[in-house]
């Protein structure tokens, strides 16, 4: 069972939350974090989650083991939250764009392989999104 943790609930965590809870079997999510606690918490209510919300990653990585994060913070915050969160040795699955500078992007990668974990960026193919993607 991978324990996950999502950072960031606006809009795009719902997409997240949403395939996480498909894979019941293999993942379970057990905690979310926010700068707004707030939102946070309502997203676990709305979702049926009774997991701990935090305000951000520095208290997430202290909150209940996880080995997978999903990024879900606005773009300019994806590489300093991947990049902490690589250091501290979790897996990170990070909304698009992976950063905002390619100096970014080859530091995560170079944190990724100095950790030996993995570093994936979601990738939509296609213009359209399903109904209930």
């Amino acid at each position: 069972m991978i324990n996950v943790a999502v950072l960031g609930t606006g809009a795009i965590s719902d997409s997240h939350i949403r395939a996480y809870l498909k894979l019941t079997e293999r993942c379970r999510i057990v905690a979310l974090a926010d700068l707004e606690v707030a939102k946070a918490g309502a997203k676990a209510a709305q979702y049926g989650l009774a997991v701990p919300v935090f305000r951000d990653v520095t208290e997430l990585l202290g909150g209940p083991e996880f080995a997978l994060a999903s990024v879900c913070l606005p773009p300019f915050a994806h590489a300093p939250a991947a990049l902490e969160l690589l250091r501290a040795g979790r897996h990170v699955l990070v909304e698009k764009p992976l950063a905002t500078s390619l100096a970014e992007c080859d530091g995560l990668l170079a944190a990724a392989q100095a950790a030996g974990r993995l570093l994936s960026v979601v990738a939509r193919t296609g213009s359209r999104r399903r109904s209930g993607d």
